[in-house]
């Protein structure tokens, strides 16, 4: 057995990132929960053998299945403001000693809908982990678009 302090001074980051989906707002947040599948996968490879799942309940999780049958949560709903607002905290699977907030914002933009994430972050944080959360939830964000403007 180990016990020891690590010299990793904590750090706090944030990082934000928003697009403009042209839909309305009420089909923006039903694909967020509908269809989680549809636009957060890592690559086309892995998008059908690790679907992402979110469940839409205070402490629901938004999740990554994993092909043994075993899972990644992301994130558990801490707060539901249906087509308005919603809050989930967590690890995002990272194997340093971090706490994260992610706040998502769905507002009225013309007549389409901005999204935005504000993700913020606490701990062992690597000077590249913050920027790594921005282009995955962009690269999220833009496969949603994608995908609510093809219907």
């Amino acid at each position: 057995m180990s016990t020891k302090f690590l010299e990793t001074q904590p750090r706090v980051a944030q990082s934000q990132t928003e697009i403009t989906i042209d839909a309305p707002r009420s089909v923006v947040y039903r694909a967020w929960f509908d269809e989680p599948h549809n636009w957060f996968y890592e690559s086309e490879d892995t998008k059908d053998s690790k679907p992402t799942r979110c469940e839409e309940r205070m402490g629901g999780r938004f999740y990554i299945e994993l092909p043994d049958g075993g899972f990644n949560v992301i994130g558990e709903l801490t707060m539901i403001k249906p087509n308005h607002k919603i809050r989930m905290r967590g690890d995002c699977t990272m194997e340093k000693a971090v706490l994260m907030n992610m706040t998502i914002s769905f507002e009225d933009a013309g007549d389409g809908t901005r999204v935005s994430i504000d993700h913020r972050m606490s701990g062992e944080i690597p000077d590249d982990f913050p920027e790594g959360f921005e282009e995955g939830w962009l690269d999220g964000l833009q496969k949603l678009k994608k995908l609510v403007e093809s219907k």
